[in-house]
């Protein structure tokens, strides 16, 4: 194996030294996660075990065989080295040969082995080839810190109907793009959040999602070159309760849409039903007959207030989601027969369950 071996590196040299020359041309570098981002930032921190990935593009790097006629032949790539805030020259094993026009690089982080934790800054990058030539690119790397969250708040409490503005304090914060924010907490799926700003590079304006699930989260904030933070149990979620409510009637059946009265013990406070332009929402958590299989929240309709304790809806045990009149007598898109239970929302924010507080029968 030896001779192929020997043989396809100094083809490989040969080709390169007379097509191209020994110069190369450095045109530009990228960071994956990035592609559009000029300069491409990259973070001196986090980066998994070897570092963050970038690409070289250009022409001309060229790779040199060594020891071709030995047991063991190798071959010398193109050096690439940094200067700027400071000098970096990156590590020979992190650097990969793809093809002429590319190369790619690890390189390292505080976090790496080997770590180096290159200081905030733009950078200049050179490529130089093993026979000699380099090229540079000014400012072709920019290198930023990891990002640092300080204090989180909620200015007007959590809301379990609506959003739940959510103000995030600290540094490193990106307002030319957007960071991936999630709320984490054990035995629950990862919750982003999509609806924020960027105010600054030390305040990020978002919401809590209606219905986030009451508990305590871990909240991380990835910017988009990679980096991230994860502040842990940094946000306990929990909603103001409605008095305890029960139904009448408590049953309907599954072939017509059923009319019914909620009561609620708390007649005033912040647990009595809220009067105003915006109405409760009231939903029953149960299947329909087209997904029986999937549990879903299902708006009554035709809500009313009728006093701080008492309202009236319909649960649309024949029509589910389907638009009404239903004139099938079959009530093909209706409730799967069962006893499921009611959530109810209230402007103000609160929220109240009745667990199997209503029976679909057949």
């Amino acid at each position: 194996m030896r001779l192929p071996v020997a043989a396809a590196l100094l083809s490989l040299v040969a080709c390169s030294e007379a097509t191209e020359g020994t110069t190369p041309k450095l045109e530009g570098l990228i960071n994956p996660l990035q592609r559009l981002i000029t300069p491409a930032r990259v973070c001196n921190a986090g980066g998994g075990t070897a570092g963050w990935r970038l690409e070289l593009i250009g022409s001309r790097f060229t790779p040199v065989p060594r020891d071709a006629l030995t047991d063991t032949p190798s071959v010398e790539l193109p050096q690439v080295s940094l200067s700027g805030p400071a000098d970096y020259t990156v590590p020979a094993d992190h650097v990969f040969f793809a093809r002429t026009e590319l190369m790619r690089m690890d390189l390292p982080t505080r976090d790496t082995t080997p770590s180096s934790s290159l200081p905030p800054g733009t950078y200049r990058v050179s490529v130089t080839n093993p026979l000699g030539g380099t090229s540079e690119l000014e400012d072709a790397l920019r290198v930023v810190p990891p990002p640092a969250i300080t204090n989180l708040s909620t200015p007007g409490g959590f809301n379990y109907g609506g959003g739940s503005p959510l103000v995030i304090e600290g540094s490193g914060f990106r307002s030319d793009a957007l960071p991936l924010i999630v709320l984490q907490r054990d035995g629950e799926e990862d919750q982003p959040l999509f609806t924020l700003t960027v105010v600054s590079d030390t305040r990020i304006e978002t919401e809590v999602p209606p219905a986030t699930p009451e508990g305590t989260y871990a909240l991380t904030l990835t910017n988009p070159e990679g980096c991230s933070v994860t502040r842990p149990q940094a946000l306990t979620v929990t909603y103001p309760r409605l008095g305890t409510l029960s139904a009448s009637p408590a049953s309907g059946p599954a072939h017509s849409d059923t009319v019914i009265t909620l009561t609620n013990t708390a007649s005033s406070g912040p647990a009595a039903f809220t009067s105003g332009p915006q109405l409760q929402d009231v939903y029953l958590v149960a299947p329909v007959k087209t997904d029986p299989g999937q549990t879903v929240n299902i708006p009554l309709y035709d809500v009313e207030l009728a006093s701080p304790t008492q309202l009236r809806a319909t649960v649309p045990t024949c029509s589910g989601f389907d638009s009404r009149p239903v004139t099938d007598p079959a009530c093909p898109g209706g409730v799967v027969p069962g006893t499921y239970g009611l959530i109810v929302t209230d402007p103000s924010g609160a929220f109240g369950t009745l667990p199997s507080g209503f029976t679909v029968s057949p």
